[in-house]
């Protein structure tokens, strides 16, 4: 009988290979490559296959159990699923371990029992911010500092009907000779975990850490596997926090919950619009506000644009935060080409208020205006909102959910709006609008403005 090559596997990316390599030749880690073990045998698991026609299936017998929050509801689609996975991620500190203490807190009051399990922090440190947070509860299990074969042996004695992991990076496995928290460890024991939990009805949440390049570690084996993706993001030095959905099999990808973190928790904001806009400068230049419409939620974003003189003449500045630079490159060179605004003489800077990522092209109009509001210093009108995506001709295109924007900026008190030209008519609004044809209208709006 032949024997087999020996196969050898990256622990830090999971890169294989039939030969070794002192340095692994996919993420360029030394001395990472180990020879793979064979796989054990699989254990005979409780799930059975199951053939049902589509028709037979009854959508509502999904079950949704709300976690005491509207906003963490909202961003899965209505409430948690039952026998879900879904992986939160962040920086440390943003508050995904308050978070989930405050679900928790909510759920095991609805006589759900739940094991919270933490590599990271000792159970009295989880009791003294349970403490702070006023959450006690009799249903509410801690595992601290175990493998993932004890914290099996545990869901075996409490039975519970939520499974917390926080973090993923810390749980190992004594099975498994790859360094706990690799990219080929996460994928073992998320696997095992998810196969667990789908064969004894648990809901799970996982908590995972992020790269310097703000990514989960190890994110496509992760995303991939489970159901619901959430990010939280905040700077810390705030008290804003922004759960965004990356992913959810049962409800919208782009949508937001918006929290404060306070002494006793994060609560929910009930009107981010006002939260956005509470501190603008009505009339000034360089700011431009914009309806953006997240899943079933419509905020109003402060766009802020600086056009100053560059000391590098042959090498000007083109900085945008919260929004795509090429995209900000892109709406430079058309006010350039179509306005003869020299623009390449100037440094450039943009700005999306609120700590916020804006994708939505309906932007366009808006960004253009701060720009160009700013290179002028021509005040745009304090009371207006701007609407509508920009072609490289320099036309104002039609947009998606225009009525909806228009809606909640006369919801929040302004006047006007700025929006292209649409093909139906529209709804009686509270606000005025003014219909705009190219970047041109919208230049000589605003100089007749400032007059």
């Amino acid at each position: 009988m032949t024997k087999k090559d020996p196969q050898f596997e990256c622990i830090e990316c999971g890169y294989q290979s039939i030969k070794y390599f002192g340095r692994c030749p996919n993420c360029q880690s030394w001395n990472s490559l180990v020879e793979k073990q064979e796989p054990e045998k699989m254990q005979e698991s409780g799930l059975r296959g199951r053939l049902s026609r589509i028709d037979e299936i009854d959508p509502s017998e999904v079950e949704r159990v709300p976690s005491g929050s509207d906003e963490f509801d909202r961003l899965l689609g209505g409430g948690i699923v039952g026998d879900s996975v879904i992986l939160i991620g962040g920086e440390p500190g943003v508050g995904k371990s308050t978070l989930l203490l405050q679900i928790c807190s909510f759920l095991s009051s609805a006589q759900h029992p739940i094991l919270y399990y933490s590599g990271e922090e000792s159970a009295n440190q989880i009791k003294i911010r349970a403490q702070r947070l006023g959450i006690s509860s009799p249903r509410l299990y801690l595992f601290t500092g175990g493998t993932l074969e004890e914290l099996k042996e545990q869901i075996e004695q409490v039975t519970p009907r939520f499974l917390i992991i926080d973090s993923i990076q810390t749980l190992y496995s004594s099975k498994t000779s790859h360094n706990t928290g690799s990219p080929a460890a996460l994928r073992i024991l998320t696997s095992e975990i998810i196969e667990t939990a789908k064969g004894k009805g648990i809901t799970v949440f996982i908590v995972g850490h992020v790269t310097k390049e703000g990514q989960l570690a190890g994110p496509k084996t992760l995303e991939h596997m489970v159901d619901v993706v959430l990010y939280f993001q905040g700077d810390l030095q705030q008290d804003l926090r922004i759960l965004r959905a990356e992913k959810n099999r049962f409800g919208a990808v782009n949508e937001l919950g918006i929290f404060r973190m306070t002494d006793k928790g994060l609560e929910a904001v009930q009107d981010p619009s006002k939260l956005f806009i509470q501190h603008r400068h009505a009339g000034g230049s360089g700011i431009a506000l914009f309806p953006a419409v997240n899943g079933q939620r419509t905020m109003i974003i402060e766009i802020q644009a600086l056009v100053t003189d560059s000391p590098f003449v042959s090498n000007p500045r083109r900085i945008a935060v919260g929004f795509d630079s090429y995209k900000m490159a892109m709406l430079i060179s058309i006010i350039e080409k179509k306005l003869k605004l020299p623009f390449y003489k100037s440094d450039v800077f943009l700005n999306i208020t609120g700590g916020l990522n804006l994708r939505d092209t309906a932007a366009d109009l808006a960004v253009c205006a701060a720009l160009i509001s700013s290179y002028k210093n021509l005040p745009v009108p304090g009371e207006s909102v701007f609407i509508g995506e920009t072609g490289l001709t320099g036309e104002i295109r039609p947009v998606h959910l225009l009525e909806q924007r228009l809606k909640e900026a006369g919801r929040q008190g302004f006047q006007c709006a700025f929006i292209p030209e649409v093909s139906g008519k529209l709804k009686k609004m509270e606000l005025k609008t003014v219909t705009l044809k190219t970047l041109a209208d919208l230049y000589g709006t605003l100089k007749d403005k400032s007059q």
